[in-house]
């Protein structure tokens, strides 16, 4: 995602389709309980915990990208789910862990004795505001059904959610919708004005997490099938109202004292935009910022942590992430299709640098799940640190005197020190590495573009706590397609059907395992060289009471509060 080098990328509608007919085509139509780290059918809990301060005063946050998109049918990318979380509501919420909550639903859903059917009742009374804040209208069924049939819609403009289609496609109907066939699933169903219906295809417990997501927000019914139309007056549940946005510069948001949950322990919020990570860090010292939204830079790290004045105010998160280095592995006549150089690759990478170049944040990544992902597994080490394993390797793929390739990432400091480091590695096996540093948005467009960028350095951040996605989204045949976020062009179909058939198994413990060996058919592929596991590090002004970093979301700015 973006100022992260986090990897949230468009699946086109093809690949929408493919995913589709693999689902479809599960060998066990069984129950895929999600493993998220358990569920709860209590309220939201208040955001109390943290020290009241002036709870009518501003809050303000920093991030090196700009919002992307305001309307959530589109919106995939790290700031704008910070913007979207302040305006928008979901069925589902998270508690302060990866736990499920009722959100915009009265209470957990009852669910059919065949897994299919899951139905919510809704919260009374709670209602839509615009950007004055003032109140427009209930919300109701009508407008859950919409919302999702929105996001499915290909007549959505000035174009559809090239995401959350691949989400939602469980539904039963949602082909025909895709398809254009329809405007509504029938799988969606409002009942009465408090009750929803939502049918799938075949069950899948994902939709829990899936309704979580902001892609998973609700909207007016009246809402307009233009997102730049929406875009300009967003209108949400959520605890806060967008009082202004200059786009480049700021968007501030006032807090809605009509919200239904918990009000927020502050009055609002100041999200600035396009702030370099060393300004962010200066800012939040000098009492100028408050919250960093982008982590530590690695210059500035080893003084920053160890600044006794700054005792208390750094904050930290284990990521659910991974970065890796994706190779093409399908682009013609390029040697990154031999599986034995991308092998080499592999055993050529120091990890241990890359991580001491990161300040030992986070670790070295052997394999695709990271440590907080359900299905993590230590043992899962296919490839050591050895240079002359790398070219014997070489050698075996005939490419003894090397050849010359090309490396992008983004343009911030880590990653720039990442990529020389890998440079430098690969050098000892005599390839040569050009690297091309770009913009975000300019990177997007080259590794979405078939067999552009032979390497790639990036990331990739959950989207909700569960294993396959770390695999659907990334590694399967039907992102391997212009606008997905396969960058590695990786497509394995006997892999496709594995990843399926785990979708359809009831027992967790046998579908975590499943997962384990998916990693592993995939690493003896080499499609990655996984290079580490992350922790975000953040600094907060003296004013600040209350930790606002996430493991799902992943800030959460209702939290905070500030005092003079």
């Amino acid at each position: 995602m973006e100022a992260r080098r986090e990897h949230r990328l468009g699946l086109t509608l093809a690949s929408v389709l493919v995913l589709i007919a693999a689902a479809c085509g599960a060998a066990t139509p069984s129950a895929a309980p999600s493993v998220d780290g358990g569920s709860s059918t209590a309220p939201e809990p208040a955001p109390s915990a943290a020290p009241a301060g002036d709870l009518n005063g501003t809050v303000s946050i920093a991030f090196v990208g700009d919002i992307q998109y305001w309307d959530p049918a589109l919106a995939y990318d790290t700031v704008s789910w910070a913007g979207g979380r302040l305006l928008f509501d979901q069925l589902l919420h998270y508690d302060s862990g990866t736990g499920l909550i009722p959100g915009l639903a009265a209470e957990m859903p009852s669910v059919s004795a065949d897994g299919l059917t899951y139905t919510f009742k809704l919260r009374d009374g709670v209602m839509f505001h615009g950007a004055d804040g003032a109140e427009i209208g209930q919300m109701t069924a009508d407008d859950v059904v919409f919302s999702i049939n929105r996001i499915l819609r290909q007549d959505l403009k000035p174009n559809p959610s090239p995401v959350g289609p691949a989400f939602f496609s469980i539904i039963a109907g949602a082909d025909k919708v895709l398809g254009g066939a329809n405007e509504t699933a029938s799988g969606l169903r409002a009942i009465d004005p408090l009750t929803v219906e939502i049918e799938l295809t075949k069950p899948d417990k994902r939709i829990l997490n899936i309704l979580a997501m902001g892609f998973g927000s609700v909207i007016p019914k009246e809402s307009p099938m233009d997102a730049t139309a929406f875009a300009k007056s967003p209108v949400g549940t959520g605890p806060y109202h967008l009082e202004e946005y200059t786009q480049g510069q700021k968007a501030v948001f006032v807090r809605n004292d009509s919200y239904w949950g918990d009000r927020p322990l502050n009055g609002g919020v100041e999200m600035r935009v396009n702030v370099d990570d060393q300004t962010q860090l200066q800012q939040a010292i000098a009492g100028q910022l408050d919250l960093m939204g982008d982590p530590v830079p690695p210059g500035a790290f080893t003084a920053t942590v160890n600044d006794p004045s700054l005792q208390g105010r750094i904050h930290r998160r284990i990521d659910v992430a991974v970065f890796y280095l994706a190779m093409d592995t399908s682009a013609p006549d390029s040697p990154l299709s031999d599986v034995k150089v991308r092998q080499a690759f592999n055993h050529a990478v120091d990890k241990a640098n890359l991580v001491r170049i990161a300040n030992g944040r986070g670790g070295a990544a052997d394999c695709i799940l990271p440590p907080a992902m359900p299905g993590h597994d230590p043992s899962c080490k296919p490839y050591t640190f050895d240079a002359a394993k790398a070219s014997a390797l070489m050698a075996e793929a005939g490419r003894t005197d090397g050849f010359s390739t090309k490396l992008y990432t983004d343009t911030t400091d880590l990653s720039k020190a990442w990529a020389e480091s890998i440079q430098a590695d690969l050098a000892k096996i005599n390839v040569e590495v050009e690297l091309v540093l770009q913009d975000w948005d300019v990177l997007l467009g080259t590794i979405t573009t078939p067999h552009e960028a032979p390497m790639v350095l990036i990331g990739w951040f959950q989207d909700f706590p569960d294993p396959s996605d770390f695999i659907d989204p990334v590694l399967s045949c039907g992102t391997a397609v212009a606008g997905g976020a396969n960058s590695a062009w990786y497509c394995n179909e006997e892999i496709d059907g594995m990843a399926a058939a785990a979708l359809g198994e009831s027992d967790d413990a046998k579908r975590l395992a499943m997962y384990q060996d998916i990693q592993k058919r995939i690493m003896a592929d080499a499609p990655w060289v996984p290079t580490t596991f992350s922790e975000t590090v953040e600094v907060v002004s003296a004013r600040v009471s209350g930790t606002y970093l996430h493991p799902v979301y992943p800030y959460d700015l209702r939290v905070i509060s500030v005092g003079e």
